[in-house]
This record gives C-alpha cells, structure tokens and sequence, in this order.
C-alpha cells in the first residue's frame, strides 16, 4: 500500500467533492479531470467505461466513481480513502450551510446565487456528454443505441430498463 497513492486519492476525490456543483453528474468533469488529465490512472476510455459500469448501477456516481477508482488505484484502502473523500467534504458543507440556508433562504442574494449556479452545472454535464460521446459511439450500432435510449428515457421508461437493455443488445451482438 502507498500511502502517496492514499494521498493522492484522498486530495483528487476531496476536491471533486469540494468543487463538483449540479449534483453527481455535476461530479463527474471534476473526476474525470483528476483521474485521467491529471494522475492518468485511467484513459478516457477506461474512464468512459468506468462511467458506464457506475451508471448501470443503483447509487450517487460520485461514489461509485470513487469506490472503483481508488479500488483499481490502491486495492481496499483505495476504495476507503476515495469514497471517504468524496463524501466528506459535502456531506460536511451541508450540515454548514443548512442553518445559514434556514436563516437566509427567503433572501434575494441567496435566491439569485442558486439562480445562477444552476446554467453552469448545466454546462458542466453539457462538457462531460460531449467528452464521454466522443468515446461512446465508435459505430453506427451504438449510435442506434444511444437514440433509442434517449427516446425510452424521454419515455418515462425505467432507467435501470433501459440500462439492462443496453448491457443485454451488447452482450448478445458483442458490441
């Protein structure tokens, strides 16, 4: 076990947990920018599927992220320090703030600094797609899939259903 690999874990999912607005897929550029621009201990591949594998499963991303990563980075302890670290810092943020939140929430500053953090949390998951697509639609089978997926999801279809389809249609044409 490396405790430098521990630090680094702890430092790369602490500040995505700081720094990540909008929600676990506001998360996720933060992440991705620590784990494959900056420690490159996955590729954008590695990270795409990652990604995939995390959102096929019940949960916050963030922590499934997490789990994985510091799993594949430092076994067990990996696992411990990274979802630790994400976790934290938020979790500790909000007990913070939800009494400044309860004494100030009618007021107009509070209001419009919500306002305005919602378009770049937007924007954030807006950046993440735009990497991640680049990476997951290498054909036109996966083109085809992804539409589909999109207009079950617009829908109403269960995401979990729609997620296990995809897994089933890759397994079965070896996608």
């Amino acid at each position: 076990m490396s405790w430098q690999r521990l630090w680094e874990l702890t430092l790369a999912f602490g500040q995505s947990g700081l720094l990540g607005f909008g929600g676990g897929p506001g998360v996720v550029p933060f992440i991705k920018q620590q784990v494959v621009d900056r420690y490159h201990w996955l590729d954008e591949a590695g990270f795409a599927e990652a990604l995939a594998l995390g959102n096929a499963l019940p949960g916050p991303i963030a922590t499934k992220l997490a789990a994985f990563i510091g799993f594949k980075v430092a076994g067990v302890a990996g696992l411990v320090a990274a979802t630790i670290a994400a976790v934290a810092p938020t979790a500790a943020a909000m007990i913070a703030l939800f009494g400044l939140f309860q004494a100030y929430h009618h007021s107009p500053a509070v209001a419009g600094a919500l306002k305005a953090v919602k378009p770049v949390a937007v924007a954030l998951m807006l950046q993440v797609a735009w990497d991640l697509g680049t990476q997951s639609f290498p054909g036109p089978a996966t083109w085809l899939i992804g539409i589909a997926s999109a207009v079950l999801l617009f829908a109403g279809v269960n995401p979990a259903l729609v997620v296990a389809g995809a897994l089933l249609v890759g397994a079965v044409f070896k996608l």
